[in-house]
């Protein structure tokens, strides 16, 4: 039997061993709808106070690069549920005959990418977010209808400008949620060559350090504004060049668990650390009794955890050093 290293739990699962640990159930009794939605709810505010506390980092478990398209002068930006212009993953080709204005059957050389992620092959499907360079240099958004392999694609709407042969043509399935830090950002151009640019985490920092804030130009940094239901990206410049690209490494929140049914997305030394700190956030609802056991328990599933992810440095403090 081969090995397996997938192990995992619903949020059903958590909830029915936080309630047996205090003894609300028996082993193995499933909990009533109503303590299911107590504890659901619980389990939420649980994981998003986990994701900011400071004993923790959960960093390689919450790491994305999303990539930003930039429009012409449009200095600002909102990345979230509603955002047109942020992905985790895109596909990139190009126009292989050229495209009148109105056209909505266009030529491209690939429906499929391997480059822009690599070990994933990307191909375009119906519902998917389409952008074409025109030869106006602006980029025209519209949503792909059909598909053949490595011909032709068909979009929602005719392009606004004609696209001449070679003009870049991206695509991707979903836009990038809100993210609640950064930990870099580069400029990368149309032959996917990087520059680092400088990342701002105050407004006060951007409004000193950016003299010009509407000069027009190639942004060189950004300031990065998480807000309730999206994150505010500012250029210090308004773009001229519609083919680069702002790809930022963020650290994304974690999930909201809408249903038991869903896994937990924690890394699975943590799984104990999320039940201990369920159980003890459940427990006055339930009129649980708190036992020390209980809280040894939860102290080694703290310890295990602080341990998944230890600080690394360069640098460090040793005694009797000069």
């Amino acid at each position: 039997m081969p090995r397996t290293y997938d192990y995992s739990l619903t949020a059903d699962n958590m909830i029915q061993m936080a309630l047996e640990d205090l003894g609300v159930i028996a082993p193995g009794i499933t909990p009533t709808a109503a303590q299911s939605t107590l504890a659901l709810r619980r389990l939420n505010v649980l994981i998003k106070r986990l994701q900011v506390n400071p004993r923790l980092q959960f960093k390689a478990s919450r790491r994305r690069r999303v990539t930003l398209f930039l429009a012409e002068a449009q200095q600002t930006y909102a990345v979230g549920s509603t955002s047109v212009r942020a992905t985790a993953q895109y596909g990139r080709t190009t126009i292989d005959a050229a495209e009148a204005i109105g056209q909505t059957v266009l030529s491209v050389t690939l429906t499929s990418d391997a480059t822009t992620d690599p070990g994933t092959t990307f191909s375009m499907k119906a519902g998917d977010t389409i952008g074409i360079e025109q030869n106006d240099n602006a980029v025209f958004w519209s949503t792909i209808t059909s598909r053949a392999v490595d011909d032709t694609v068909t979009i929602a709407a005719g392009l606004d400008v004609a696209a001449a042969v070679g003009r870049y043509v991206w695509w991707y399935t979903d836009v990038a949620p809100r993210f609640t830090d950064i930990e870099s950002a580069v400029l990368r151009n149309s032959s996917n060559q990087d520059s680092e640019i400088a990342v701002y985490r105050e407004a006060r920092s951007y409004d000193v350090g950016v003299a010009d804030k509407y000069a027009d130009g190639t942004p060189t940094a950004i300031l990065i504004e998480p807000l309730r239901t999206y994150t505010r990206v500012t250029l210090n410049s308004q773009p001229t060049v519609t083919t680069d690209l702002i790809v930022m490494t963020v650290l994304y929140p974690f999930e909201d668990y809408d249903s038991g049914t869903e896994e937990i997305v924690l890394p699975q030394e943590c799984m104990a650390l999320v039940e201990w700190e369920l159980a003890f956030a459940v427990a006055p609802a339930f009129r649980a009794k708190w036992t020390k056991e209980m809280t040894d328990n939860r102290s080694m599933a703290w310890e295990s955890a602080m341990s998944l992810e230890p600080e690394t440095s360069d640098e460090y403090f040793q005694c009797g050093g000069n």
